[in-house]
C-alpha cells in the first residue's frame, strides 16, 4: 500500500473492572498501526430499515498487528491520555490474500 494513503491509528483494549458487582471498561493504550481507511457503502452495510449505515468504516493493510475483535481504534493521539474512550471498536478482521481488512464500528460506550 502507498504511504500517502495510509493513516496513523492508535489501538487500545480493554480490561473488564467489577467494582461490587458493577462492571465496566478501564481501556489502555496498545500501541500504533497504519491504515488504509475507507467507507465502502455497500447493501450489506444498510440497517434494517433500509438506512446505510455511515458508522461503519474499512480499515485496510497489509502489515501483521496484534489487533483482535473488540480492541479499540483512535484516530487521535491516546498514548498519553490516562482514561479515554476510543472512537472505533473492531467487529470483524478477515484476511483477504496478504491484505487484512479490519471492520470498525462506531464506539458509542
Amino acid at each position: 500500500m502507498l504511504l500517502k494513503d495510509l493513516t496513523k491509528v492508535y489501538i487500545s483494549e480493554y480490561e473488564t473492572i467489577n467494582d461490587h458487582g458493577e462492571k465496566s471498561k478501564k481501556w489502555k493504550y496498545k500501541g500504533i498501526a497504519w491504515f488504509n481507511l475507507q467507507q465502502d457503502v455497500n447493501e450489506l452495510d444498510r440497517k434494517p430499515t433500509g438506512e446505510v449505515d455511515y458508522s461503519i468504516v474499512n480499515a485496510r493493510t497489509d502489515r501483521e498487528y496484534d489487533i483482535s475483535k473488540g480492541n479499540g481504534i483512535s484516530l487521535t493521539d491516546i498514548s498519553e491520555i490516562e482514561s479515554f474512550t476510543p472512537d472505533y471498536t473492531v467487529t470483524d478482521a478477515p484476511k483477504i490474500g496478504s491484505t487484512t481488512l479490519y471492520k470498525l464500528g462506531k464506539y458509542n460506550g
